[in-house]
């Protein structure tokens, strides 16, 4: 709804077709909509009120906990890097604000053992449809950066297996994620106390 009742049908699929193609690049949902909507011609003045409103249902979204357009961040600090290395399963990625983000080019075991829970193995699966992961010879590659909604969903996602990613998840000198959490959580130095 725009708040001089200006958008027209146009601008409507115009909104209609970026919005589609946003959610199609940032694969964190399933859209029924198998075809990718064109954007209608409009002037170059419709064309820039259209985008700013755009940009600002972007902007909205996340308040609003909606998050299937975005992609996550794909640049972080090597420090924050943490590890899951498993059988068949050799993995990259970092908590985010909203979850924990695996890197592009992560491995994931392509077998899942029986006891997997149903959301789990459907998750895989719906990666696997949208082409997040692809079969490499014995495992999956993951062919962008991915964020799930938990550590413990990611390396379950990945292991094929239901996992604690607090305590899956390493950084470099083998600490792991439950160990810098509660490091970071705890008291600090005295020094300034009196």
């Amino acid at each position: 709804m725009s708040k001089d009742a200006n958008l027209n049908s146009a601008h409507v699929h115009y909104l209609e077709a970026d919005l589609v193609r946003l959610a199609r690049e940032a694969h964190r949902c399933e859209l029924d909509n198998g075809d990718q909507p064109q954007r209608p011609s409009l002037s170059a003045a419709d064309e820039a009120d259209v985008q700013t409103f755009l940009d600002e249902m972007l902007l909205c979204f996340p308040v609003l906990g909606v998050s299937v357009f975005e992609k996550p961040a794909s640049s972080v600090p090597k420090k924050d890097l943490l590890y899951l290395k498993a059988k068949d399963c050799d993995c990259r990625g970092y908590e985010s604000a909203d979850g924990f983000v695996v890197l592009k080019g992560s491995r994931a075991r392509v077998h899942e053992v029986p006891s997997l829970h149903a959301y789990l193995t459907d998750l895989r699966a719906t990666l696997v449809a949208n082409g997040v992961l692809e079969q490499d010879g014995a495992t999956y590659v993951l062919t962008q950066d991915y964020e799930f909604r938990s550590p413990s969903s990611a390396s379950a996602a990945m292991e094929g297996r239901t996992s604690n990613g607090r305590v899956e998840w390493h950084d470099k000198d083998g600490r792991t994620l439950k160990e810098q959490q509660e490091f970071g959580a705890g008291p600090t130095a005295d020094a300034d106390q009196p």
